[in-house]
């Protein structure tokens, strides 16, 4: 008798999934460390209700992360660089505007591990109405309307696997390629929206900010416990980029300016 019989099956990868496959191979998380902080929330809402009363625009949590990045890479430039290159020649690369990058899920039939990386150009110029805005777009984006998805889209389905594979490795090679496809030093991932209390992972970005589902738990105000809403806040960075305590004080700034959006953010 055969004992194994109906216990599991094989399932065949297509060729999209391999590809993307490639992404993975260039995380290494031996170099990155990890930061986590609860915030208040607060601000965020006060905010973001005086800008719907204003703009007819709520902005979402999202906007939010990207624009504190965006302001603490601004004061803090040391973070916003990358390490590229030949593994027997690599380069520090600073970038000197502030676009950062984020995670925008397709639907793929049978490759449900497929997302877009969409970069916003120049955060630090746009509102948090306009990056809420962008976000939406982005979120709505199809190949017609989204040059990056339909560049991508295409190497994962037209191009022979093995091809598409050495393709999309290549912008880590090459700055301007990096800049292109893949934007700044800065990632903003999030998976709140599932429920998700918090996340940590490797990504292939040297910074990745990411939080987590914003709601009451229990915070110690004045010496008093009270209910309020509050967000999972963590840092991922790559350790050859900087060292511990400058970029603790980079994640400080990035804390302190959401736990203070209604002073610290122009609307």
């Amino acid at each position: 008798m055969n004992t194994s019989e109906n216990k599991f099956s094989i399932l065949s990868s297509n060729r999209i999934v391999k590809a993307f496959w490639t992404l993975n191979d260039e995380m290494k998380p031996a170099y990155k460390v990890t930061f986590v902080r609860e915030i208040d929330a607060s601000a965020m809402d006060r905010l973001r209700q005086n800008i719907l009363r204003q703009t007819s625009v709520k902005p979402s949590y999202t906007a939010f992360v990207i624009k504190a990045a965006a302001m603490a890479l601004q004061e803090h430039p040391y973070a916003n660089r990358a390490l590229l290159g030949f593994s027997f020649w690599k380069r520090f690369v600073q970038f000197n505007r502030f676009d950062i990058t984020v995670a925008v899920e397709r639907n793929v039939p049978n490759a449900e591990s497929v997302v877009l990386a969409a970069t916003i150009l120049e955060c630090d110029k746009k509102s948090l109405a306009d990056l809420t805005c962008e976000l939406v777009e982005l979120s709505n984006a199809t190949e017609d309307s989204n040059p990056r998805w339909r560049l991508f889209y295409s190497l994962l389905s037209k191009v022979p696997v093995f091809f598409s594979k050495w393709l999309i490795r290549l912008p880590r090679l090459f700055p301007s390629m990096w800049a292109t496809h893949r934007g700044g030093a800065c990632f903003v991932n999030s998976p709140a929206k599932y429920g998700i209390d918090f996340f940590i992972g490797d990504m292939l970005w040297p910074l990745t900010v990411t939080f987590g589902w914003v709601k009451e738990r229990p915070i110690a105000i004045d010496g008093r416990v009270e209910a309020r809403r509050t967000v999972p806040l963590g840092l991922i960075f790559d350790r050859r980029i900087m060292a511990g305590a400058p970029a603790a004080r980079f994640f400080t700034r990035i804390a302190y300016i959401l736990e203070h959006a209604d002073e610290e953010i122009i609307m």
